[in-house]
């Protein structure tokens, strides 16, 4: 438990040490391999996972969507999949990827589904209005995540800071990185089923691949950019009381959601109550009922 609670605190201390932010680099882009699994027929769904997780995130999900055609990516470097060589912008080359993905598949009336990073990569593509796209649903993701904790967040990509988070967890053996990693699922999903899953998830992925995506997503404001989203947008966000922010109160939750979505015209905004971060594991027939229902509205 000592050795768990040494690696929550090294985890503040570097994701505290991001939210400054600092000066912006060019992206640099090159092809990358996913892993995606394809099943069904119908309408394309991409769906997208978090940081560190594996596309099996979506399995109930799926087997939920009979009806459509869906396209389950595990990223590179995490859970196991094998990383990205000599990358400095992983999260813009997952960005292209996605969008080179669906136009070599000739791609149409596609609907994005992302939980957490993926939710944020989701509304990154469609705020660069990809014809392609249909509709975009976002699991518990912010347009500027940096800007929900800290005001006065700037946004930028500073390597120093990625190095200090990958090197904050580098020197962990692997027990103790699986213990901290189980403790961290544990404040994500009350779902007990799943935590060692997600622990072991964490531990599969490369720290590297993780570091820079985190620095470089929470250097990312997206605030604006959303405006420019021409289609249907679906947000789920999770909210959870816990003791330890009481300041973060339901209220609270849903102003930060709907200042930060504010600019987005088409706009449904559902808060899950009583949910970890992992919605579906939590509140799995709500969140399916709400993505149900906004496939099926024509008028969204």
């Amino acid at each position: 438990m000592k050795n768990s609670n040494l690696y929550i605190y090294r985890l503040f201390i570097v994701l505290v040490s991001l939210l400054a932010g600092t000066s912006f680099a060019s992206a640099a882009k090159s092809r990358i391999d996913f892993q995606v699994e394809v099943s069904g027929s119908g309408k394309p769904i991409i769906l997208i996972p978090g940081l560190i997780s594996s596309g099996e995130v979506w399995n109930e999900t799926v087997a939920a969507l009979p009806d459509y055609q869906t396209h389950v990516f595990t990223m590179p470097g995490f859970a196991g999949v094998p990383a990205m060589q000599n990358e400095e912008r992983y999260l813009t080359a997952f960005k292209d990827g996605i969008v080179q993905y669906i136009e070599n598949n000739n791609l149409t009336e596609v609907t994005l589904i992302g939980h957490s990073m993926g939710g944020f990569l989701s509304l990154w593509i469609a705020a660069e209005a990809h014809p392609a796209l249909e509709k975009i649903i976002v699991v518990d993701a912010l347009p500027f995540l940096a800007g929900a904790w800290n005001p006065q967040a700037s946004s930028g990509f500073n390597e120093a800071s990625a190095q200090q988070y990958f090197n904050s967890f580098s020197g962990m053996s692997e027990e103790d990185e699986f213990a901290g990693r189980l403790m961290m699922a544990r404040t994500m999903t009350a779902d007990q089923e799943k935590w060692g899953m997600l622990a072991q998830w964490a531990v599969d992925s490369d720290l590297r691949t993780e570091a820079w995506v985190v620095t470089e997503m929470m250097g990312i404001d997206l605030q604006t950019d959303v405006a420019n989203i021409q289609v249907p947008v679906l947000v789920m966000g999770a909210y959870q009381e816990n003791p330890q922010f009481p300041a973060y109160t339901l209220e609270r939750m849903e102003q930060v959601y709907s200042g930060q979505y504010q600019r987005v015209s088409n706009l449904q905004l559902e808060i899950a109550e009583n949910s970890g971060h992992f919605i579906m594991y939590d509140k799995p027939e709500w969140m399916l009922e709400k993505i149900h229902t906004f496939l099926l509205n024509q008028n969204r």
